[in-house]
C-alpha cells in the first residue's frame, strides 16, 4: 500500500527534513544550554550528554533514517549546538549576541578563550572535553535505527 500512497516520503526528502529539524534543535538545545550557563555560573558536562541524545532522537524522529548519512548529520548538529552553547555561555547570554556580531575583534579573544578552554590540561577541562565527545558519539549512535 505504501507504493500507492503519493504523501509518502522517500530517503532524500526524509534526510532534508532530518537536517532541517536537527539544525533547529540544535539552535534551540545550544541557545538553551548557553543561556542556563550564563544564569548560573555552574557548569554541567552531563547536558551534553543530554543534548546529544537530543538531537540524534530528532533526527531518527523525523528521518528515520538508517543510512551512515543521518549519524553524521547527528555527530555535526551535535557540535554545532556545543559551540553554540559554548559562545553564548563565553558572551553572557543572549544580549551578548550583538555585540558578538557587530564587533570583528571580538571574534579573536573568543576563538582564544574558547581553544584555551579546550585545551587546558587540568581535570575538571579534561572531563568537560570527554563528555563532549561522549554527547557527539550519542547523537551519531541514536540518529540511524538500527
Amino acid at each position: 500500500m505504501e507504493i500507492w500512497n503519493s504523501r509518502s516520503l522517500d530517503n532524500n526528502q526524509r534526510f532534508v527534513y532530518a537536517l532541517i529539524a536537527g539544525f533547529l534543535a540544535a539552535v534551540v538545545l545550544g541557545m538553551a544550554y548557553g543561556v542556563i550557563y550564563s544564569f548560573l555560573r555552574i557548569q554541567s558536562a552531563v547536558l551534553y550528554l543530554l543534548i546529544g541524545w537530543c538531537i540524534g532522537y530528532v533526527i531518527r524522529y523525523v528521518g528515520h533514517g538508517v543510512h551512515n548519512r543521518f549519524a553524521i548529520a547527528g555527530a555535526c548538529f551535535t557540535l554545532m549546538a556545543i559551540i553554540i552553547g559554548d559562545t553564548i555561555a563565553a558572551i553572557g547570554g543572549i544580549t551578548g549576541i550583538p555585540a558578538l556580531l557587530s564587533t570583528p575583534a571580538m571574534w579573536g579573544p573568543l576563538l582564544e578563550l574558547w581553544l584555551r578552554t579546550y585545551l587546558s590540561t587540568n581535570p575538571s577541562s579534561l572531563l568537560g572535553l570527554l563528555m563532549r565527545c561522549i554527547g557527539i558519539y550519542l547523537a551519531y549512535h541514536y540518529s540511524v535505527i538500527l
